[in-house]
């Protein structure tokens, strides 16, 4: 007898994850471009841009879960760690420090549980099922006389 697949003993799919991290990366690059186009940046705004970026970030995050289709919280850490490893180029160019970097993980780890809160927000649709009249009838109460 073999045993059952279920998602915790499938292999992560790897190209999703690794595509994940470019489009969040990607997106969040041409997100920071035009928030400093708009003249929006940390040194102007110390309040406003670490909201934005977050906001910015969740969505990226929410629009690659939905375009790679991966859900698992696993590929949703495996992809946080690619997003936080990858940011550390900014490291090896001297944009930014090393604490700084370390530090950036607090806010990646928001980052990732905001774009999967706000996927399973956009996600949800009103399901009508084949079967909801029948449930609906039989949890009616009757009333008689």
């Amino acid at each position: 007898m073999l045993p059952c697949m279920t998602h915790q003993h499938e292999p992560l799919p790897w190209r999703a994850i690794v595509r994940g991290v470019m489009l969040v990366t990607g997106m969040t690059f041409l997100a920071g471009m035009l928030l400093a186009a708009l003249g929006i940046t940390p040194k102007i705004d110390p309040g406003l841009y670490p909201l934005l970026a977050l906001l910015v970030g969740g969505i990226s995050v929410a629009v690659a879960l939905r375009i790679t289709d991966t859900t698992r919280p696993v590929c949703l850490v495996a992809m946080g760690i690619g997003i936080w490893l990858f940011s550390g180029i900014a490291v090896l160019v001297g944009v930014q420090s090393l604490a700084g970097w370390f530090q950036s993980s607090l806010s990646i780890v928001a980052t990732m549980l905001l774009g999967r809160l706000l996927l399973g927000t956009l996600n949800e649709l009103p399901v009508q099922s084949s079967y909801a009249p029948i449930v609906r009838s039989m949890t009616q109460t009757r009333r008689t006389g």
